[in-house]
């Protein structure tokens, strides 16, 4: 069988994490980018003379598009759902006699697959990475979507969807707040101002704070946890901020002490308690769902602190034994096109050129369970918050002492 090898010393790999999937949607549109010629290297045939491209998803099949790709290249899809399935689950597939072409997972998943060194540098002829993604995702920082050592495109953008800010603008509006979506944004830039919102607002039975950790969880979509050389990336002034307001805000209570996802949270999104959070671009159906009597009350703008960032999302990736690479690139960028006036119509296309560099790294699930564990008792405590910081920093380059080497092709390109 082969091996599937990870970059740091070509060992075979444990299995790492959970596979999710997400439901995103797509629709049709006018323009195409050029598809780059690819030289196949064996194409497999059934007894037809049809190539088969076999294609592993979590996601959910699009029959439609499907079918038109099937006519257009002639070719037969044998489409494997892998809903539920783990890291483990693909990585066995990718090892067995007859791997699929192209897979096609969770962007929240590239952390766990970053450093298998298994993937088409998409970058490089024959195929045309680069050019594809400026033209679907303009201004788009490429860092999110390379291999470890950052020298090639390894992961392919399908659908990316925007973190959002929901808000009751009537309620905004009755305590003098902006109530237009630009204003309101631009005002939540201030931690100190949003903080100030929370206090006032709370005092008149309104939350904008499902729990203490509201704030740092904003940070954390746009953030990652290592820097180029390998150095912890949370000890800013950004993260200390916000961990203040985690302390301050959770001994005065200010937090709803509930979700949106839990029925208590729906409940106060339906009586007009919670009247501020964060979610998905998606999340509007959900919203209509919870409380369907205010729906039409809701706005929604950027998140809070001036920060731009990917919550969910698709990707694809060429296995390196793919036996037609040809086809599964035409593939990729047959569903870009079939999906590209669904992507204009997301908010976050509007924001590519302002999403932060993020570098992903095989260590991020372990370091995010450290932070996570860390923070949620360090807030309650009477330390400061640019201590917990540093005490967070120092106990989790212990904990990962043994496993930091794993960072080293962060330095391979600077």
């Amino acid at each position: 069988m082969n091996r599937i090898l990870r970059r740091a010393g070509l060992r075979v790999w444990p299995t790492v994490a959970a596979f999710a999937l997400l439901l995103a949607g797509c629709s049709n549109a006018s323009t195409v980018v050029e598809e780059p010629t690819v030289i196949s290297d064996n194409i497999e045939t059934k007894q037809d003379s049809k190539p088969v491209l076999r294609i592993l998803s979590g996601n959910a099949i699009d029959q439609g598009n499907v079918d038109r790709f099937e006519q257009n290249y002639g070719v037969d899809i044998e489409w494997t759902s892998a809903n539920n399935s783990t890291v483990q689950d693909i990585l066995a597939a990718l090892d067995s006699p007859s791997p699929p072409d192209l897979i096609e997972f969770d962007y929240s998943h590239i952390r766990e697959l970053i450093d298998y060194d298994i993937f088409e540098p998409l970058d490089l002829a024959p195929y045309d990475g680069k050019s594809v993604i400026n033209s679907y995702f303009p201004g788009l920082e490429l860092s999110y979507f390379r291999s470890l050592d950052r020298q090639h495109i390894v992961f392919m953008p399908e659908i990316l969807h925007a973190g959002i800010t929901y808000y009751r603008a009537d309620v905004m509006k009755e305590y003098g707040y902006p109530d237009d979506p630009e204003e309101l944004g631009e005002y939540m830039e201030s931690p100190e101002r949003w903080l100030s919102m929370a206090k006032r607002l709370a005092l008149k039975g309104k939350r904008i704070m499902q729990k203490p950790t509201d704030l740092l969880q904003v940070l954390d979509l746009s953030n990652g946890f290592f820097n180029n050389d390998g150095s912890f990336t949370r000890n800013t002034t950004e993260f200390v901020s916000a961990i203040a307001i985690a302390k301050e805000s959770n001994k005065l209570n200010l937090p709803l002490g509930a979700t949106i996802w839990e029925a208590s949270g729906q409940e106060a999104i339906r009586n007009g308690e919670l009247v501020m959070f964060t979610n998905g671009e998606w999340g509007d159906t959900h919203l209509q769902g919870w409380a369907p009597d205010t729906y039409n009350l809701w706005r929604t703008t950027r998140l809070p602190l001036n920060q731009y960032a990917i919550i969910t999302g698709w990707v694809t990736a060429i296995p390196k034994q793919s036996n037609n690479k040809d086809l599964a690139w035409k593939f990729s960028t047959f569903q870009l096109h079939q999906r590209e006036g669904y992507l204009k119509s997301l908010k976050i296309s509007k924001w590519y050129d302002k999403l932060n560099e993020v570098r992903r790294t095989p260590l991020d699930a372990a370091a995010s369970a450290i932070w996570d564990r860390e923070i949620g008792w360090r807030i309650s405590t009477e330390v400061s918050s640019d201590q917990i910081v540093s005490t967070i920093e120092s106990n989790m380059m212990s904990q990962l002492a043994d496993r930091l080497d794993l960072l080293s092709p962060l330095n391979a390109r600077r």
